[in-house]
């Protein structure tokens, strides 16, 4: 396999097949990607997707059935975890409870033989960076769990992997916790340079700290961008309904008028949007759009609708609309910036607004 430049992580056709009860079971199905060096890069998915599967792999914890691995351009085939440029930091932190926080950070050190001297610097420097400096004496039994979370990011990063692998790490967190931390794992990404690699099912943990985002199922990577290109320019309609809120509309191309196409809508009206899939007029489609892009109007142009629900979320309100025959509700998200009144109410009949460059054409 030919190493491609500034690649972190590189696979080729990568693959790992279990035994189940129920015979074969492929957790990962011949996954292409390249990981670049110094970049935040997240591995999205549901439970069972492939993604930790992947982390494994490339953390030495499995053996790939088929397929290569490269880290820093050098195969890995068969080599051992304690081998590999890379640490792991878990979803349950593996402190050592009878030692101390300094302890705990220095452990890999000592177990490199590093000297004494320069690990004490080394760890001294790691609490700096995590932001614990003081408490090197400390238990982790006498920390909350985001300090027990950071002294596991220090310990991970005191070896000076080139990669830093992160399963999840954030999960047993409460929400205010956690979106700190999202906060302090971008930090400590651009402050080391650091390749991390970041496992999640959480959609706003990846548009929060990402450079790229791989988002994978059933084993495979459907689509990898920047957060904007995946959110923005969905791919197919897994990927949009899985990254935020969405709105699928089932419709058929009508015609075209210059670069606009024209969609009547299964639940009856039309929609302009465009079309870069080359579909053929009357070719069956499915049209995205965010609840964020459409707009309630009282009369106008625009598609004929009916409030059925309110939802006050306090920064914005979410309208769930009966769009013409169409059984699914069609949600718009509409900021309160008057405060929670002068909205729409139930039962209200409106016009739906959706401007062409909305409306995402998916290819599946």
């Amino acid at each position: 396999m030919q190493a491609t430049s500034g690649a972190a992580i590189e696979t080729q056709r990568l693959t790992k097949i279990f035994d189940g009860p129920g015979g074969e079971v492929r957790a990962l199905d011949g996954v292409d990607l390249i990981i670049r060096e110094n970049e935040f890069f997240t591995l999205l998915g549901p439970s069972g997707c492939g993604k930790t599967t992947l982390l494994r792999l490339v953390a030495g914890f499995e053996q790939p059935t088929s397929g290569e691995l490269l880290l820093e351009g050098q195969p890995m085939a068969h080599r051992p975890p304690h081998r590999r440029p890379v640490n792991t930091v878990f979803q349950s932190y593996a402190l050592f409870p009878h030692m101390s926080v300094a302890e705990n950070v220095a452990f890999g050190l000592e177990m490199q033989r590093t000297p004494r001297q320069d690990i004490k610097a080394r760890v001294e420097r790691m609490l700096s960076l995590v932001k614990l400096s003081g408490m090197g004496e400390r238990r982790p039994a006498q920390l909350s769990g985001g300090q027990q979370q950071r002294v596991a990011l220090a310990r991970a990063l005191a070896n000076q992997p080139k990669v830093l692998l992160l399963d999840e790490p954030l999960s047993a967190l409460d929400l205010k916790l956690r979106k700190d931390m999202q906060i302090e794992l971008k930090r400590l990404q651009n402050e080391t340079g650091i390749t991390f690699v970041f496992v999640t099912h959480d959609q706003e943990e990846a548009l929060t700290m990402s450079d790229r985002i791989a988002v994978m199922n059933e084993g495979q990577v459907l689509q990898v961008g920047s957060p904007t290109e995946i959110y923005e320019h969905p791919t197919s309609r897994f990927v949009a309904d899985f990254i935020g809120e969405t709105n699928l509309l089932s419709a058929r191309l009508s015609r075209r008028d210059g670069s606009r196409a024209i969609f009547d809508l299964d639940g009856g009206g039309e929609l302009q949007g465009q079309d870069d899939g080359g579909h053929q007029e009357g070719a069956a489609v499915t049209l995205a759009v965010r609840p964020e892009r459409a707009e309630l109007q009282r009369d106008g142009p625009g598609l004929p609708a009916r409030v059925e629900q309110l939802v006050y979320f306090g920064t914005d309100t979410h309208y769930r609309l009966r769009l013409g025959n169409d059984p699914t509700p069609f949600v718009v998200r509409r900021q309160n910036r008057s405060g929670a009144g002068g909205g729409f109410a139930e039962g209200e009949e409106v016009r739906l607004h959706i401007a062409p460059d909305a409306v995402r054409v998916l290819q599946d």
